[in-house]
Formats: C-alpha cells, structure tokens, sequence
C-alpha cells in the first residue's frame, strides 16, 4: 500500500502514520529525517543538501526527489511506504508522480485528515514529547498520570517553543495555502480520502481502515504500458464491401438549397478578424495580469517556505540545546 498523508500541523498525522505502518507493515518516509540522516552520512546529495542550508536557502526539488527515489528503492518499501509531509505543494507533487509512474509504484491513496481550528489550537498548545522515546502526550486531552513524566520509559517530557498561538497560527495559514492546492489536484486523480479528524484515536483509525476497505496496490507493468492498446473485438463478422457493391449504391440524394432569401450573410475575412482582434486583445490583457497576480503569489509562497524553514531550524538548534540541558541537568 503507497499511502500520502495530508494534514495541518497537530492533526495527528503521527499517530495513525504509526498505526498505518504496523498494519500495512510498511515505512513511514519523511524528507526531514531523510534530509537530516542524508547530512549525517554526508552522502553525495546530503552534502549538497547541507550546502544549500548553510546558505539559508531551501533544498530543491531534485535534491529532494533524489533522495526520495533513494530510498523507495530500499527493500522495505517493496510492499509500500507512507508519506507524511511530502509532497508539499503541486510541483512536488507532479515531480512525485512522475517519479513513481517511472518506477512502476504509483501512489494508491491520499488520506487528509480535517481537524477544526479552534481544535488543533488546543492540540499543540497542549502538546508534550518525551524527551527518551518520543511519546507524545497532550495537557488538555491526552495528560500523563504523572506531570512532566513519560508513561512509557519515565522520561522528562517537554512542550515544544514553536508551540505557541502566533506560531502556529502562521503555520496553518501556510498550510492552507500550499495544501489545499494538492487536495484538489488528488482528488481529481480519484485518490483523495477525506477522514473526520475529530474524536478518540481509535474512532479516527477506524474510519480510516473503514476508507482503505477494499484498496488494493495498484503495480504498473511498464511494459504494457508503452505497448499500443488492443482495439476491441466485436462478435459481428467483418463487412468486407466490393467494387461492384460499391458501384451497386444508389447515389446520395442531394439536398435542397434553401431560399436565396432565408441564406444568413457570410462575412469576409477581413470583417471577421477585424471583429475578433478586439475580442483576442482584451483576452490577452486578461491573460497578462493573471499570470502577473500568479507569479505575485508564487513569491509569496516561496517566501513563506523560506521563512518556515528558517523557524523550523531554528527549532531545530532549540531542542538540541534543551537535550544538552537536561542531560546536564540528569547527570550526576
């Protein structure tokens, strides 16, 4: 099963990527980890990544295909994968498909999880990770038996300085913006799956398991797919026609010419471009500024990704000097 998974910050995309991957057994891919595991072993494309991040920049798409080609080609995705994260706006998401239709592996289904506002407010305001293991714990709807301890392992939990109402209200207003694009562009596909992200975890799984009932992984023989289509038989023998029964047909009975009077008057070539330039100029004035107001907005966006990067690294640098923190803190 090749699965997308959609959804606003808070949405609780990781928690049922979680219980997707035990089901379907299958690995959950997102380009932050790859893109950081792919800096660590300082492969060919990490180190190009790294360049391009030390230079406050954002990774580009070929980098990041590159890396995502990597590791659908790894054994464990022979079954499928989950992307959680990716792609992020349509041109990943042409990128991706192109990628995959390639590699014979397209993608089965989108799942995008719809969460009220006023709730995912509330879910990552309150939200908690475990230091040790990751756990995520909520304050409002999901608090630990015991406050600032891990369930699990007991370790310390903290609360995320992204986490806060400014931040993330910027961060759904970037969401909304590249996302719901992608929604639209998978649900002509046919792939998108709508799923009521409000309630108990286990509701939510359900109806997720309740939109995959019956999916099946679509394989691609690239093969027969370069092949030219059969044209379809039909049980009716063929009519072969002869000279003779050709020259046998009666002639085509010519129709009437209508009245001289009721004929409309044709126009000559030079009214009817003459007529059309007004028509084509204005379109074309049309065209110009709507491509001017796209190519505003496409700025914008690629601003707004910058920026997000920028914060999420900063994130980043935030909680590896609260781990040093704490380990100090924890050590005798």
């Amino acid at each position: 099963m090749r699965l997308i998974l959609l959804g606003a910050p808070g949405s609780g995309k990781g928690t049922q990527a979680k219980f997707l991957t035990e089901k379907y057994d299958i690995p959950q891919i997102s380009t932050g980890n790859l893109l950081r595991a792919a800096v660590t072993a300082q492969t060919p494309l990490g180190r190009q990544a790294k360049a391009v991040m030390d230079a406050g920049q954002l990774v580009p798409n070929d980098i990041v295909m590159g890396m995502m080609r990597e590791r659908i080609m790894r054994p464990d995705s022979e079954n499928g994968f989950i992307l959680d994260g990716f792609p992020r706006n349509l041109d990943q998401a042409e990128a991706l498909d192109d990628l995959l239709s390639k590699l014979g592996k397209p993608i089965d289904a989108v799942l995008k999880l719809e969460v009220d506002l006023d709730l995912l407010m509330q879910r990552m305001i309150g939200r908690l990770t475990c230091f040790a293991c990751g756990e995520l714990f909520n304050a409002f709807t999901n608090p630990p038996a015991i406050d600032g301890q891990c369930d699990l392992c007991g370790g310390a939990l903290h609360h995320r300085s992204d986490d806060n109402v400014d931040t993330i209200d910027r961060r759904l207003r970037i969401y909304e913006t590249l996302t719901q694009p992608l929604a639209s562009y998978y649900h002509k596909q046919g792939k998108l799956h709508s799923i009521d992200g409000f309630g108990e975890i286990e509701d939510i799984r359900k109806r997720i398991k309740s939109s995959l009932r019956g999916q099946r992984t679509k394989r691609l023989d690239l093969g027969q797919a370069m092949a030219p289509k059969p044209q379809p038989k039909s049980d009716a023998p063929a009519i072969i026609r002869t000279q003779i029964e050709e020259s046998q047909r009666p002639p085509p009975k010519k129709k009437k010419r209508a009245m001289a009077a009721t004929r409309p008057v044709k126009q000559s070539r030079t009214e009817k471009t003459a007529a059309s330039t007004p028509v084509i100029a204005s379109s074309a004035n049309r065209l110009s500024r709507l491509q001017q107001e796209l190519n505003a907005i496409r700025a914008e966006l690629r601003q707004a990704e910058r920026e997000e990067q920028a914060a999420i690294e900063n994130v980043r640098k935030l909680e590896a000097r609260l781990n040093e923190l704490e380990q100090h803190r924890n050590s005798p």
